[in-house]
């Protein structure tokens, strides 16, 4: 049975949501990192196999991230890695944060591939254990960033398969997603 107070909020929630599409359409979409973006790219690389993975300058575990393209050259990024049992190698176990400023990129044709992702300037700020946890800012080029990403420059999902032409070995994996947003 229906009283007067449960009346009363079936009125009042079905006034909101009549009115929803129409207070809804009064507002320009929003885009998640501004209006500039151009393309977002999302990665994960990953490695648990001893015999491949403990090679330098890697160790097991993983490197992750997301990476935006904007107009104007711009970007940013933000990369996280993990290394375990890496310590024989002369680099620290533990996990290292990258937080990148793009200031030049552009895009590269290869005879045998997609067209990839170059960056041409643009600074990192670094900190985790290698930097023992304080930031440093350097360079693309003094960390051996500046140039082609190898990130394909074409929307899609790209695994190792299609990245490399062939499956992964066995505890590894590559996954990279390329987003080409409109405005």
């Amino acid at each position: 049975m229906v009283n007067n107070k449960n009346l009363a909020a079936i009125v009042a929630l079905s006034a909101i949501l009549l009115a929803l599409p129409i207070v809804s359409g009064a507002f320009p979409t929003a885009h998640a990192y501004g209006s500039s973006a151009l393309w977002q790219i999302g990665f994960s690389f990953n490695c648990n196999d001893k015999t491949l993975c403990l090679q330098p300058p890697f160790g097991v575990g993983g490197f992750w991230g997301w990476v935006e393209f904007d107009t104007g050259s711009q970007g940013d990024a933000t990369l996280t890695g993990c290394s375990h049992l890496s310590s024989s190698l002369g680099v620290l176990t533990g996990a290292d944060h990258l937080q990148v400023d793009i200031t030049g990129w552009t895009t590269t044709s290869h005879p045998f591939g997609p067209p990839t992702f170059v960056l041409t300037d643009g600074t990192v700020s670094l900190s985790g254990v290698n930097t023992k946890g304080a930031p440093v800012t350097v360079t693309l080029a003094q960390i051996g960033l500046a140039g082609d990403t190898g990130f394909p420059a074409m929307p899609g999902h790209f695994s190792a398969q299609s990245i490399f032409g062939s499956q992964a070995p066995p505890g590894m994996n590559f996954e990279i997603q390329v987003a080409q947003l409109t405005h």
